[in-house]
């Protein structure tokens, strides 16, 4: 297998494991389980955050919209499918930036990420409520998200090292 052909597929692969992370925590995980309202650990971005550092910036955003698009045809939420984008694009960006200064190690590019899909949800929540007093939740929400960031890594460093191991990628190739 060729060079390009490897990266498409693992792009596709990467874009599956992505949607299934994210069906199967909707579906497994009850949200009771959590201290913060509408809360979720989420599992896809071990995808996303492995895709950040094998791929760059054009499939990861691409895998965060197919995810999103692939979620809201499953659900046929409007309200969720925004909260999703706009969070989804908030830390993808996030991350892209703060693997690209180099000075962050895995750990700190997925909890940024996490932080940012959190405001980048309030950001969404504010026009929906119709009011800023959503801001208030933000603190709650940045200490969870931030904690399931720190755990999203942890998981991602194995398999990343399986992935690049498996692929025979060099990040960047």
């Amino acid at each position: 297998m060729n060079g390009k052909t490897r990266r498409l597929t693992l792009w596709g692969l990467m874009t599956a494991i992505s949607l299934a992370l994210s069906v199967a925590e909707s579906a497994i995980v009850p949200a009771a389980l959590f201290p913060v309202p509408g809360f979720r650990l989420g599992f896809a971005n071990i995808a996303i955050l492995i895709s950040v550092y094998i791929f760059g910036a054009f499939p990861s955003i691409g895998i965060v919209l197919i995810r999103t698009l692939s979620v809201f045809a499953f659900s046929g939420n409007p309200t969720v499918f925004l909260f999703s984008l706009c969070g989804g694009l908030a830390a993808v960006s996030v991350m892209l930036a703060l693997h690209r200064i180099r000075r962050f190690s895995i750990f700190g590019v997925s909890a940024g990420g996490a932080a940012a899909h959190s405001v980048g949800q309030i950001a969404v929540a504010i026009p929906i409520a119709g009011n800023v007093s959503v801001i208030g939740y933000l603190p709650a929400l940045l200490w969870a998200s931030i904690a399931a960031g720190l755990l999203i890594a942890l998981i991602s460093v194995p398999v990343y090292r399986a992935v690049v191991t498996f692929f025979r990628f060099r990040p960047g190739q």
